[in-house]
């Protein structure tokens, strides 16, 4: 995946993230290409964020991908986007194991 595709992507969940999630600030998105158990093409898109788990609303955690799909169709991005939340302190004590 080219960088500027990547960016593009990052940019519509950042943008998408931030109009939901006030109370939290990304710090890093990845992404990586990657295909399902069924062959199916998924991005697997990791949200790095500063603060606490429980500041993230699971209701609206529950709609992000409903709100992601039609923004990456857009750019002509079938995959379908794979979320996962990571707390800064989750992950500099996974970096640190």
């Amino acid at each position: 995946m080219s960088k500027t595709r990547i960016d593009s992507i990052k940019r519509i969940v950042t943008e998408t993230l931030k109009r939901d999630f006030d109370r939290i600030r990304i710090l890093n998105i990845e992404i990586h290409e990657d295909v399902d158990s069924d062959g199916d093409d998924v991005l697997r898109i990791d949200v790095i964020f500063q603060g606490a788990p429980q500041n993230l609303n699971a209701k609206k955690l529950s709609g992000v991908v409903r709100h992601l799909r039609p923004k990456l169709d857009e750019i002509h991005e079938s995959a379908f986007p794979l979320l996962s939340f990571i707390s800064k302190a989750d992950r500099d004590r996974r970096a640190s194991a």
